[in-house]
């Protein structure tokens, strides 16, 4: 047990500490070959674009957990090699096809990845945060090292480091012991197609999946597209490592405190908080305030992405069971696809056509409307286990009074 945590830890460190050297300076890098926030934009669409595309050959393909590690252990390695390539091209559409060859194998992987942990970490009665947030940390150093690496010495010895660390990343995934998962009998298992509906008949399951999938697609996109208007606002790619590093070294933070401490706040109390995080955080952008506070603010892109890593997987995985689980987490990240591939390609257009300030009002208004949607499903299913519990109890009831007569 103790071996093979370790190695899920490891992995997840070296797979995030790869990730964070390449995907924060992605944008910055195609800023130093004089790409606009169009072309940006359309670049940055291509992996959520392929990751919509890829997400049914791969759920079909990763119909257990062993075809899920094995095809992970493959894609790493061909990630990291296209990633090391794209730091020697400077051609908008040969990075674009680059970019294409990298999503196809890389734009479904933390969907995978997320899908592994967290059927693991179900099976082994552990928080998958408590995994997670190994990645996280080894994020924080990529991020503040990488940045004063792409400035100082260039951006193709970063991305290098990011090509090691997926390869030996990959040959992880290669040596993970397999997980035993607790199937249907073979005369009992449903077709792929029979699966997803079952799937999405389960109401706890779609207002998790929903809610990850649009959050998470307006914190990335935010992201995104945070180091270029920081550069507006005179932080250039080392002063944005260190930013990136600060946010999330309180997802660290955060991370731990809900491991570790017993907070009795539901579910839905944490999702709430975690989209309000979204306002605080857009709001001094959007009135364009002193670029201190807007860096001391962004703490709280952290904390509200801690909160989704701790409350959205294992919830998912709970509601569907081990068995449905990756099909489940796959599905909510096809939808997170796609809301990211229209927030990049409109976001990028509205920064262009209207600058800044139109693109934060934009994603100020989306994440209130998340916030309105959170509360009322959160006190829709509060009334929903209300009634079930009610209906429990009076059957309970009704057992009893059938035998005292």
């Amino acid at each position: 047990m103790f071996k093979e945590n370790f190695k899920y830890k490891l992995l997840t460190a070296l797979r995030y500490l790869g990730d964070g050297f390449f995907y924060p300076f992605f944008s910055l890098y195609l800023v130093t070959r004089g790409l606009t926030e169009a072309r940006i934009g359309f670049i940055l669409g291509i992996s959520p674009l392929l990751a919509i595309i890829m997400n049914p050959i791969y759920s079909k393909l990763c119909n257990n957990v062993k075809k899920v590690k094995i095809t992970l252990g493959i894609i790493s390695i061909l990630e990291g090699l296209i990633i090391l390539t794209i730091g020697f091209s400077k051609d908008f559409y040969l990075i674009s096809a680059l970019t294409i060859l990298m999503s196809i194998f890389g734009s479904c992987h933390y969907g995978l990845m997320n899908s592994l942990v967290a059927v693991y970490s179900d099976k082994t009665k552990q928080n998958y945060s408590g995994i997670r947030m190994y990645g996280s940390a080894a994020y924080i150093i990529a991020t503040a090292t990488g940045g004063y690496i792409c400035k100082v010495v260039s951006y193709q010895l970063a991305f290098g480091l990011s090509c090691a660390l997926f390869i030996i990343s990959g040959i992880l995934y290669l040596l993970l012991h397999n997980i035993e998962v607790d199937e249907a009998p073979a005369e009992e298992k449903k077709s792929d197609f029979k699966d997803y509906k079952v799937i999405l008949k389960n109401k706890s399951y779609i207002f998790f999946a929903v809610f990850y999938a649009v959050i998470n697609a307006l914190v990335i996109t935010g992201t995104n597209f945070l180091p270029t208007y920081l550069e507006t606002r005179g932080v250039d790619s080392d002063g944005y490592g260190l930013v990136y590093a600060y946010f999330v070294l309180f997802e660290v933070i955060f991370l731990i405190i809900l491991n570790k401490v017993k907070i009795k706040a539901s579910a839905y109390t944490l999702m709430i908080l975690a989209s309000l995080t979204l306002i605080i955080r857009i709001i001094p952008c959007y009135f364009d305030a002193p670029v201190w506070v807007i860096i001391s603010l962004s703490a709280f892109r952290g904390i509200g992405y801690a909160i989704i890593l701790h409350v959205c997987f294992q919830n998912i995985t709970k509601a569907l069971g081990e068995e449905k689980a990756t099909k489940g987490i796959m599905l909510a990240t096809l939808l997170y696809s796609i809301l990211l591939f229209t927030f990049n390609n409109v976001n990028g257009i509205l920064i262009e056509s209207f600058g800044y300030k139109t693109f934060h009002l934009v994603n100020l208004i989306a994440s209130i409307l998340l916030v309105i949607y959170t509360v009322f499903i959160s006190i829709y299913n509060r009334n929903l286990e209300k009634e079930y519990v009610e209906e429990n109890n009076q059957i309970i009831d009704e057992e009893k009074e059938g035998e005292n007569i």
